[in-house]
């Protein structure tokens, strides 16, 4: 049997180590030795890291990729790694740096930038919607015109769909990108570490149902873990409400795997998680409205485990430290949907004065709460970014 017992590694989680609690729980499963390198104070007391080093706010990616390269060299660890968006590009960086052979630093940085995912796609024939790059405030009415109303606005480097906005009115559209301008400008949440020349998109609107799917690239090939049915309750805004698994239509899934096999090669990668989210043109086609090397946010990858019996960062994870035959053995075993999940999403505006699951917890179909907001925290709500309490 293989084991992972004792190997050190790196974890970069400058944020988002509550919410990613399902992942990081399966290293510790696995006995990594894990180090992590973070912002948050709060893992300092965490005895079950070998070491953890917290990191200042406000570093830029080559400030990180430093940071990742001496820790890499201080551990003995063959390899970092990241479940947040904000730090994939730094740790595949820091991998190249490091020699890793699997590490993708190009792949990493196409998936972090939207408008070069928007590129990357054309250029390889991938389906994804019709858009315009933009540096200005004032955008060519002509060319949203052929992009037609409503449209979607977007940062090129946002994440959990901050200042994502569905726009009717061609007055909005300058509104929304000084929001977005400003976001670029702040730094905030390492979105931007410097204001690019592109820094927001414009993008036809997909009416249909949305999608997100999740899975693995084992030695080149991907293996799909789950294709989770969205529900966006809320628009003009892009608050993540209902995740739902299984699809439920091997159909679609065999459809959305083969597009992820064709990113994947597309990509180069060889070793690498990958999710990507989908949207139905009006034809019903799906097309990629973004993808990324990494699990999707939140506990989609909790759902994926246990609807399909497959668990995507222990694949990752045999993968990366040269077991790429055990990896791909157990995801061959992949069960077609062995039960029935839902991720619930809660957003409010304000301060939280409490936050746990009530009477919830004592139902038989209930599984877990994971409340990312502490008390005191300030929360926010579309329109205003999105905070998942």
């Amino acid at each position: 049997m293989t084991t992972l017992a004792n190997r050190p590694v790196v974890l970069v989680m400058r944020v988002g180590l509550q919410i990613r609690y399902d992942h990081v729980e399966t290293m510790f499963r696995l006995g990594l030795e894990i180090h992590l390198l973070t912002e948050d104070k709060n893992a300092r007391d965490d005895p079950r890291y070998a070491s953890v080093r917290l990191l200042p706010g406000g570093l830029n990616v080559a400030a990180v990729v430093e940071e990742i390269r001496l820790e890499l060299a201080s551990s003995g660890a063959a390899f970092a790694m990241t479940f947040n968006e904000t730090d994939i590009e730094s740790v595949g960086a820091a991998n190249a740096a490091h020699g890793v052979a699997w590490s993708r630093p190009l792949a990493d940085e196409i998936a972090r930038d939207k408008t070069l995912q928007r590129a990357h796609l054309a250029r390889n024939g991938l389906p994804s919607p019709a858009f315009i790059e933009v540096g200005d405030r004032q955008v060519d009415q002509e060319e949203v015109a052929r992009l037609g109303l409503p449209c979607i606005v977007k940062p090129s480097r946002g994440a959990s769909s901050t200042h994502v906005e569905l726009v009717d009115d061609p007055a909005r559209i300058p509104v929304v990108l000084d929001g977005i301008a400003e976001l670029a400008r702040s730094g905030s949440r390492n979105y931007y570490d410097s204001v690019p020349e592109h820094w927001a998109l414009i993008e036809e609107y997909l009416p249909g149902k949305e999608i997100t799917c999740d899975g693995v690239v084992v030695d080149g090939r991907f293996h799909l873990g789950g294709v989770n049915t969205k529900v966006l309750p809320n628009p003009p805004w892009f608050e993540e409400d209902l995740y739902v698994l299984p699809h439920g239509d091997p159909a679609v899934e065999e459809t959305i795997a083969a597009t992820m096999s064709d990113l994947a090669r597309s990509l180069d990668l060889r070793v690498s998680l990958l999710n990507a989210e989908f949207r139905q043109d009006r034809d019903g086609a799906y097309r990629v409205v973004e993808f990324s090397t990494r699990p999707s946010g939140g506990h989609v990858y909790r759902n994926v485990r246990d609807v399909h019996a497959v668990d995507l960062v222990e694949l990752f994870l045999l993968a990366a430290f040269g077991e790429g035959a055990a990896a791909t053995e157990q995801a061959l075993q992949r069960h077609p949907g062995r039960l029935a999940t839902c991720i619930k999403f809660i957003y409010r505006t304000g301060e939280v004065v409490e936050n746990w699951a009530g009477e919830a917890k004592y139902s038989p179909n209930f599984r877990e709460y994971y409340a990312t907001a502490r008390r005191g925290d300030s929360v926010r709500s579309a329109p205003h970014g999105f905070d998942i309490c």
